[in-house]
């Protein structure tokens, strides 16, 4: 998947919330098995936990692999790791202090048997901080539209690569808090959210390291270009065939990232083929949502496609359009 792709796809992450993969060990005692959502190095269960982060245990039998009943809860060391909270399979630990330590549980099983177990865990101070858009991960610049919530990826490493893990910890300083404001009851791991308040040119500046993202601040009516659609296809679009596409609006250089605004798009050669709004999640069709800009195109005949992307809230009201092509296969 060339990166733009991966990048409309990562969209559907931040509204699904779908996370595919956990990493998984079992405990020191050998009865219990402690897993957590994970999406790099998934065979590595023991990636540190960022200083001022929490991360979610779940605990099965290690037989099994069935949820037990947590009764207990502790670490070995509280000057580097304590449980918050434990309730059914669930636990929560905070990192507070730079160290290693043990998670020491103890539960029913479903057969009923009363069980302990411990998994060893780390807690360190990221030594690398990447932030990113989510419409461009090349570019340090990108466009929001003001009014709206928007998220920004983030990653911690250690300076080895080695991942740093959990959420709730978002050591970054907007230059303009007037501009952006960080919403923290969005407890994400892979992405922050923030509102953008107003209209401005900011810095979005990491407080643990010196990265930064310079991030544009825009009304709808300032788009003035259309971004080259992202096609969704394998080797080709035949007759009979849909395929999803992705479109984002530009401001100058920058494009702008998540723009819930108005979208049209519509076939030029409808007898080659039939371009229409794509159908989200929930079945209806829609050309707004929490990362708008997918359309469908459908094979009618053989020849080149041709269709028209309007995005209508851009040129101050007057609309903003582009012409693009594809070509439809027997």
């Amino acid at each position: 998947m060339n990166p733009n792709a991966r990048l409309a796809a990562l969209a559907v992450v931040v509204l699904t919330g779908s996370v595919a993969c956990e990493s998984t060990i079992t405990g020191n005692e050998g009865n219990f098995q402690f897993s957590y959502p994970a999406d790099d190095r998934v065979l590595d269960f023991n990636k540190p936990i960022a200083i001022g982060a929490k991360l979610d245990l779940q605990v099965r039998d290690a037989g099994d692999r069935t949820p037990i009943t947590l009764t207990g809860a502790t670490t070995g060391d509280e000057s580097v790791l304590v449980v918050d909270s434990f309730e059914g399979d669930m636990l929560t630990i905070s990192a507070v202090g730079d160290g290693n330590t043990t998670v020491d549980v103890k539960g029913t099983t479903q057969a009923g048997l009363e069980q302990t177990d411990s998994v060893n865990m780390l807690a360190r101070t990221p030594e690398v901080h990447i932030l990113r858009h989510t419409c461009d991960y090349d570019s340090n610049s990108a466009a929001y539209l003001a009014g709206q919530q928007v998220y920004v990826p983030f990653e911690f490493t250690m300076a080895d690569t080695q991942p740093v893990i959990g959420y709730g910890y978002y050591p970054v300083t907007p230059s303009d808090p007037n501009v952006l404001s960080l919403d923290a009851t969005f407890q994400g791991s892979q992405y922050m959210r923030f509102d953008t308040l107003t209209t401005g040119s900011i810095t979005l500046d990491s407080d643990i390291t010196d990265t930064r993202l310079t991030m544009e601040v825009v009304e709808a009516g300032a788009i003035d270009g259309v971004q080259d659609p992202i096609a969704f296809v394998g080797e080709d679009i035949d007759v009979g065939d849909v395929n999803p596409f992705y479109v984002r609006p530009k401001v100058g250089t920058n494009v702008v990232c998540q723009a819930i605004t108005g979208l049209q798009v519509a076939s030029d050669t409808p007898d080659i083929c039939d371009v229409r709004p794509a159908t989200n999640l929930s079945g209806a069709q829609t050309d707004t949502g929490n990362e708008p800009g997918w359309f469908e195109v459908e094979g009618v005949a053989e020849g080149t496609c041709t269709y028209t992307v309007t995005f209508t809230a851009g040129a101050a009201g007057a609309g903003v359009s582009a012409q693009f092509s594809y070509p439809i296969q027997p």
